[in-house]
């Protein structure tokens, strides 16, 4: 098991939109606050002119990255986090078709466990149906190309919520073990080790 990659600490702009600089300890953002620097005017300019605030070096990546879409409230993530935001079952799902066969990156929990209740829905919406004569067997035969459908997804987001959660993905193959489905649901229910 390898120890998950620390983020360097550094101070950045306060991702709740404040005009002052919150410290980013390589896990977590603290309390610790400062105001923006300010930028010295040029000589020969007007000594009364207002000096404009001045952004770090540190290249930084918000979340949700996608424009338009204002940060939750009270929600901070670390400043080069890429996971995408997940705020419902239906984005879990888009999320999961547009990375279908991607085993590369990291999966919080709300991907995940939303995705894995899709299908549980869907298995239980089948199941209604399953009595009706003609509408069971269309039923039976969509279940039957859903769950083919779904194998490669749900073992990629599976594969990416171990490495999120800090362990490697060959951890997957616990669940051929006795009670080992029982195991990775429990490690795939652990918090994020990255930032």
């Amino acid at each position: 098991m390898s120890t998950p990659h620390v983020h360097p600490a550094n101070w950045y702009p306060d991702p709740s939109g404040a005009q002052f600089l919150r410290y980013w300890d390589g896990t977590a953002w603290t309390a610790h606050t400062r105001p923006m620097p300010q930028v010295a005017a040029p000589s020969g300019a007007h000594t009364t002119a207002v000096a404009t605030m001045h952004q770090p070096a540190a290249p930084m990546v918000l979340y949700p990255q996608t424009s338009g879409v204002a940060a939750p409230i009270g929600v901070w993530r670390g400043p080069i986090d890429s996971r995408p935001f997940v705020p419902d079952m239906f984005a879990a799902i888009r999320v999961c078709v547009q990375k279908y066969a991607s085993f590369d990156g990291r999966a919080g929990r709300p991907e995940f466990w939303y995705a894995q209740l899709a299908m549980v829905l869907a298995v239980i919406a089948a199941l209604f149906v399953i009595w009706i004569p003609i509408m069971g067997w269309l039923a039976m035969l969509t279940l039957w190309l859903l769950g083919l459908a779904a194998i490669v997804p749900s073992l990629a987001v599976t594969v990416r919520r171990l490495r999120d959660a800090g362990f490697h993905w060959a951890w997957i193959f616990i669940s051929l073990a006795p009670f080992g489905s029982i195991a990775l649901l429990i490690f795939c229910a652990q918090q994020s080790k990255h930032p």
